[in-house]
């Protein structure tokens, strides 16, 4: 199959330190793709890059085909690849509802004047975002939370939360940044399965990870970073034996 995501050569220094050197990674369509390294391996400084949250010092970033390392990050994400973050991000005076509505893109009642000139397409649009959204809180087990303030969940369920806010974008391609970190296990479990779901709807993955349980069981492939620089590449069961990577990242 072919890439939906693919970098080249990214650089990125901060003052005389290099973040990124050199480092390439691909995402196969339709894939689970874990991005593994120890701490200050330059992976989240890697994630800003690929969805230009950062801009890169040199390199290419192609979303099926098309560059996007000099796009916007709000024009990637209308393009089909979306984000969430290390420590999920919630407007917590707003509803889990109105948090995933605020999602929805190309609404015809963000236009001031079809306000007055379209009334009932504005209408339908809102009921199928509505609709949209509490399909998805169903789907991760927020239906019963849809009108709690979203200040009120876990650190789990706002992880959650925030995975189905990027699923109201109709993604083709999600970057999740730790998605388990602070998760208690039975969560973990949950949003392993929830990942896997909408994996099988289409949805393709890249996964910065450090519980090796959930990189090694959702992965269909794995790139390790240190020091910046691609270590190694391969299957879960390839990298778990990897003198390289057991040197490196297992301590071993």
């Amino acid at each position: 199959m072919s890439a939906i995501l693919s970098a080249t050569g990214l650089v990125k220094s901060f003052g005389g330190v290099q973040a990124v050197d050199r480092a390439d990674l691909e995402v196969i369509s339709g894939s689970i793709t874990g991005l593994i390294g120890p701490n200050g391996a330059g992976k989240t400084t890697f994630f800003n890059l690929l969805s230009n949250f950062i801009t890169p010092d040199d390199g290419i970033v192609q979303f099926k085909g098309d560059r996007i390392d000099k796009l916007q990050p709000h024009r990637i994400a209308r393009k089909g690849m979306v984000r969430t973050f290390q420590v999920a991000r919630a407007l917590s005076r707003l509803s889990v509802l109105e948090n995933l509505l605020l999602a929805t893109q190309n609404q015809t009642g963000e236009t001031f004047w079809n306000v007055w000139t379209q009334p009932k397409r504005i209408a339908l649009e809102e009921k199928q975002a509505r609709d949209r959204a509490m399909e998805i809180l169903d789907s991760i087990g927020l239906i019963q939370k849809a009108n709690d303030y979203a200040g009120g969940l876990s650190g789990g369920q706002r992880k959650l939360l925030e995975i189905g806010r990027a699923m109201m974008t109709k993604p083709e391609l999600i970057l999740l940044d730790e998605p388990a970190a602070g998760v208690n296990p039975t969560l973990i479990n949950q949003i392993c399965d929830y990942i896997q779901y909408w994996n099988r709807q289409g949805v393709s993955f890249l996964i910065i990870e450090h519980n090796m349980d959930v990189i090694m069981g959702l992965c269909d492939r794995v790139w390790v970073l240190a020091e910046g620089r691609n270590l190694a590449v391969g299957t879960p069961e390839e990298i778990q034996t990897n003198d390289k990577v057991l040197e490196a990242y297992l301590g071993a």
